[in-house]
């Protein structure tokens, strides 16, 4: 079951790591498109620092997740080194179990702050508050599924009575 999980997940990072590597050249694109038109036209707009602000935020939350799934977030991890490996394996599962309640939390307090935003519009791209806000439930729904993925994991090495290093 969690080999399929997995899978499931490794698709899912392959489009999370399209869509970052397209929304990083967009970014890219109108930021040097915002300081020619600034610095050598003398003139701006407000929908090109709007966009990259927004597809930033984007990124931010998609590529969260996928550190999730490393484990590559940073941690102060001395109380954590100081631990055998199989309470650093429990540790990380009651600790992730803890993350998930946090991410439901801000999943749910998220969609009502779209609902809540939807009628505003955003100055500069005229699109609505509830789009650029929606990064916020999206990265938490993928931050719970990696989560899952890393308790399943956990658990399955304390099940094995696999050996596990202090890395």
């Amino acid at each position: 079951m969690l080999k399929k999980y997995t899978k499931f997940l490794d698709g899912l990072e392959s489009v999370e790591k399209a869509f970052l590597m397209v929304t990083a050249a967009i970014m890219v694109i109108v930021i040097v498109y915002q300081v020619v038109l600034r610095y050598v036209f003398s003139a701006s707009n407000a929908w090109s620092e709007e966009l990259a602000r927004y597809l930033f935020i984007y990124d931010v939350f998609i590529a969260a997740a996928i550190a999730l799934r490393r484990g590559s977030h940073l941690q102060v991890d001395v109380f954590l080194n100081l631990l055998k490996p199989r309470a650093k394996c429990i540790y990380t599962i009651v600790v992730t179990i803890l993350g998930i309640l946090f991410l439901c939390v801000l999943f749910v307090y998220s969609i009502s702050l779209c609902q809540i935003t939807a009628a505003n519009m955003t100055p500069g791209l005229q699109v609505s508050m509830a789009v650029p806000y929606a990064c916020i439930p999206l990265g938490a729904f993928l931050m719970i599924l990696t989560s899952i993925e890393v308790i399943g994991k956990n658990v399955e090495k304390l099940k094995s009575g696999e050996e596990m290093t202090n890395e």
